[in-house]
């Protein structure tokens, strides 16, 4: 099954996939346990790429587990919310995050604010995770 983003919710939610700059990427650890983590992301219109270093928790858990959720943030009374689940999986072809325009674009400010050039981020988080959703819920 594929979200379909075609009711009222879904185009929230793909309004957020293309301008929001955090996304909540939950996976599950070795004990079952949930991990939810804010990450960058790009959404590329079927899957939402995400880049990790290479020794990071989350990369280790979707080895072990490719079931994720993803989520954004409310208001503070969360009238609103969407949750995508789906499947992770390590992409060993995607691109380095300092090759694709679109990421660049996106997290220029940020790329900045955090001390790296794009060049050391690509080379510092250097594993793609793509996350393919399956189910859309929320209000």
């Amino acid at each position: 099954m594929t979200v379909r983003f075609s009711n009222e919710l879904g185009g929230r939610v793909l309004q957020c996939l293309e301008s929001e700059l955090i996304v909540w990427l939950t996976t599950v650890d070795s004990k079952g346990a949930p991990q939810p983590r804010p990450v960058w992301f790009l959404w590329d219109g079927s899957t939402v790429l995400i880049y990790s270093k290479p020794d990071a928790y989350k990369v280790r858990h979707v080895r072990r587990s490719s079931k994720v959720s993803l989520n954004f943030n409310t208001d503070r009374y969360a009238d609103q919310y969407a949750v995508l689940t789906g499947d992770a999986r390590i992409d060993p072809d995607a691109p380095r995050s300092d090759r694709l325009p679109r990421y660049l674009e996106k997290y220029r400010e940020e790329i900045g604010r955090s001390g790296m050039t794009p060049e050391s981020l690509g080379a510092a988080y250097s594993t793609a995770i793509r996350v393919c959703p399956k189910r859309l819920r929320g209000q």
